[in-house]
């Protein structure tokens, strides 16, 4: 039975998901509920769930700061995250963390049977591949696959497995990840990679602190398309690092047939959860490559304007998605262009091009879900999807390709951009909310962010639609609305005009005469008024 932990502060929603899930079909226990971050992390340590239904926005340590302690304690856990509209930012931030997949309230059962069953394939998907049985160039780097994936103690049989050969003594070892530069579709089979690497690493053994060292080498043991090494050494590496680490990239770009950089954790003891810490040292030491730096090598904690992350484009992307929105595909991919040179600079780190585009991504799954569709039903494809195959893409281009090579031409010739019916269902909301609130003050701008749209584009529909602009709209219904009220002699003309909005009389007079040819006076003196 997989275990199911639920995490929300509102319990009636908890309990709702939980009634929602269908336990028996897919074979799930629930493993716990919490109501804040802190009893979410104390329940996941102790139950070890296998899912995680998470809302993001939660008082305390809330589901950003949840994710980020659990990804270190439990990485293996998938995240579901549950969210609405409003906390659009906060799934944005479940995204950079990694979340597996997401929901949006209210939920609805056949979208939490589809996530599901992703989830459930993917948890199959990784056991399968722990399982199976290295292929050869993998297999004298077994153990560290094993150590790596490891989330046993030392004495089960797991724990076995994942303990070095002879040779590996207790001294210094460092883990290191590399990856190809610039992404290719052809690439060759990272296993046979690290085969062919390690008879060039074998050769090169001697000219490095006397031979006295060792390695192990293996693919990416969570399927990821990099190569993840480990040097050992009886004693310290000092300044001999640095060149070595160098020598390897090298000897790995040479086995691959292609530019890779390299990313180096500090040093680590030969225990599985220190090795697994080594690790996610050494990747994130290599999403911080610049982008215009290829062929590097980058230490853990290496400080300097590599790691610092440019701010997000917003201006930018509006302007995209209102292209976008309107069904321009000329103007969408040039205001695209714009949103990509400010997010992938050359001084931009790889990291921090894949969390912007990831976050864009999701703008336009956004913008898509307001106008009734998905990228998954235009394109085949979800936003988590898009996300891991923009993870997996280290270069401007493949990045950039995969926008303009495959999501926004499936947006743009889907039509859903521009809203169809949901567009004319906007203008009805628009035209009620002036019906019912026409004595307060409105704004078209206040209204396009209360839906999520561009005031732009909403502006135009609107235009498009009626034949008339949201103002003319609106000081048409507040005139018709007071010829009404004048029916009634009891009203003073004052306080007409303030029942339908205008706190300013005069003005309101001045509004009446250009909307009807009289003076107030003139059209309540007359049957005119009695008849309309």
């Amino acid at each position: 039975m997989r275990k199911v932990l639920v995490v929300d502060d509102e319990k009636w929603i908890r309990r709702g998901l939980i009634q929602l899930i269908p336990w028996e079909r897919f074979g799930l226990e629930l493993a716990g509920e919490a109501a804040d971050g802190q009893d979410a992390y104390e329940l996941a340590l102790e139950a070890k769930p296998d899912l995680m239904f998470l809302d993001m926005r939660m008082p305390g340590l809330d589901g950003k700061q949840l994710l980020g302690k659990l990804r270190e304690e439990l990485p293996e856990l998938l995240t579901i995250v549950v969210s609405g509209y409003s906390d659009f930012e906060y799934t944005k931030e479940a995204i950079i963390h990694r979340a597996f997949d997401y929901l949006l309230k209210p939920v609805k059962k056949e979208e939490l049977a589809s996530v599901l069953e992703k989830s459930l394939a993917e948890l199959e998907r990784r056991e399968a591949q722990k399982a199976s049985v290295p292929e050869a160039g993998d297999r004298e780097g077994g153990w560290l696959r094993a150590a790596l994936t490891s989330r046993a103690g030392g004495d089960s049989a797991e724990g076995e497995e994942a303990k070095p050969p002879p040779g590996w003594a207790e001294g210094e070892c460092v883990v290191f990840v590399a990856r190809e530069d610039a992404y290719r579709e052809d690439r060759p089979d990272a296993a046979k990679v690290a085969e062919a690497a390690r008879a060039r690493l074998e050769q090169a053994r001697a000219f490095h602190l006397g031979g006295d060292w060792t390695f192990a080498l293996t693919s990416g043991p969570d399927g990821r398309a990099e190569l993840v090494g480990a040097i050992g050494s009886k004693r310290p590496f000092g300044g001999e690092l640095d060149r070595l680490l160098t020598e390897i990239r090298g000897l790995l770009s040479a086995a691959a047939g292609a530019t890779l950089s390299l990313g180096a954790g500090g040093s680590a003891s030969l225990r599985p959860p220190h090795l697994q810490e080594a690790c996610r040292a050494a990747r994130e030491a290599l999403g911080g490559r610049k982008l215009g730096e290829p062929g590097t090598v980058r230490l853990a904690n290496e400080g300097g304007p590599a790691s610092a992350a440019a701010p997000y484009p917003q201006e930018a992307e509006k302007a995209f998605l209102l292209a976008l929105q309107m069904g321009s595909g000329k103007s969408a991919i040039e205001q695209f262009r714009r949103v990509f040179e400010d997010i992938a600079t050359a001084d931009t780190t790889v990291e921090g091009m894949q969390r912007s585009a990831a976050m864009l991504v999701h703008s336009i799954e956004k913008q898509l879900q307001l106008a009734g569709c998905s990228l998954e039903s235009v394109s085949g494809r979800s936003p988590l999807a898009y996300t891991e195959m923009i993870r997996q893409r280290g270069d401007r281009a493949s990045v950039s390709g995969l926008f303009e090579r495959e999501i926004l031409p499936a947006i743009l010739s889907s039509g859903c951009q521009t809203g169809g019916k949901q567009g004319d269902r906007l203008v009805r909301e628009v035209q009620q909310l002036v019906e019912a609130h026409f004595d307060q003050a409105l704004s078209l701008h206040q209204i396009a962010e209360t839906r999520f749209v561009h005031p732009d584009y909403l502006s135009r529909l609107f235009k498009k639609t009626t034949g008339r602009t949201f103002v003319d709209y609106l000081t048409d219904y507040r005139i018709h609305r007071s010829i009404e009220l004048m029916k009634n002699p009891a009203y003073k003309n004052y306080e007409i005009a303030k029942k339908v909005g205008y706190d300013d009389y005069r003005y309101f007079s001045q509004i009446f005469k250009k909307k009807t040819g009289k003076t107030i006076g003139e059209f309540r003196g007359t049957t005119e008024c009695a008849s309309q």
